[in-house]
């Protein structure tokens, strides 16, 4: 099977995931109190917004698909992707991850766990920028954090920083 005709299809696989999801998020219960946005406000907005992105996906394979550019791989440090080989190791390690970011998720709370993962996740694939994915970590875990609980009133589990009053 041809590059092309793989790309075609996973778009729209892609597509019919997205669908599925947006329909799955009319069966996220209504609370009982009103409010104005209710549980599955984001849920439904993350779902348009994948079936606007699959929808171009399908749009620009059906035009014959995007040219790979290498030196645009270059600049956003994909070079090495381009050859295309699959590594095992690293979707293994990545499933691992996940299933152990389940796993904390209640018992160390939204922040750490998030913050955990992600760093193990940054350090196993990609040790040049830690720096910068350090950053990057703290503000997607202690900081939306605080946004979603503090400002968005969204309750996430806290783990020990309940300790903190946090």
């Amino acid at each position: 099977m041809n590059a092309n005709r793989e790309e075609r299809i996973a778009s729209f696989v892609v597509a019919a995931f997205s669908l599925a999801y947006f329909v799955g998020t009319f069966l996220i219960p209504v609370p009982t109190l009103k409010q104005q946005m209710g549980p599955s406000f984001f849920p439904k907005g993350i779902g348009v917004a994948m079936l606007i992105l699959s929808g171009i996906y399908i749009l620009q394979q059906l035009r014959g698909g995007v040219k790979e550019d290498d030196e645009r791989a270059v600049i956003i440090g994909a070079e090495e992707k381009i050859q295309g080989k699959v590594n095992l190791k690293r979707i293994g390690f990545i499933l691992v991850l996940m299933a152990f970011y389940a796993f904390v998720f209640e018992r160390l709370g939204y922040a750490i766990s998030t913050f955990v993962v992600f760093m193990a996740g940054v350090v196993y694939l990609d040790r040049r920028h830690l720096v910068r994915d350090g950053i990057i970590a703290v503000i997607a875990s202690f900081v939306l954090y605080y946004i979603f609980t503090t400002i968005l009133r969204v309750q996430l589990p806290a783990g020990p920083l309940k300790l903190l009053g946090l």
